[in-house]
């Protein structure tokens, strides 16, 4: 297991997330301003930390639902 170092682009607060794979694609929540931002990490190393709007953290959200509401009717 690994930890990333991120830094928040609004409030420039260091955050840790613990990953088992070094790669990463996704959204990650500041632990101190509560922001949302899309990150990618590559050898964990961040390669892009972009902050998100409410309506692309709602857009996110929803096509995150529809994914699982689509697995559990294959299962």
């Amino acid at each position: 297991m690994a930890f990333a170092n991120i830094t928040c682009p609004k409030c420039n607060t260091v955050g840790q997330m613990s990953l088992l794979d070094p790669n990463f694609k996704g959204m990650y929540r500041c632990w101190k301003c509560r922001e949302f931002c899309n990150i990618v990490l590559e050898n964990n190393q961040v390669k892009s930390c972009v902050a998100l709007t409410a309506e692309e953290v709602e857009k996110q959200a929803q096509l995150k639902n529809l994914q699982d509401k689509f697995k559990k009717g294959y299962k």
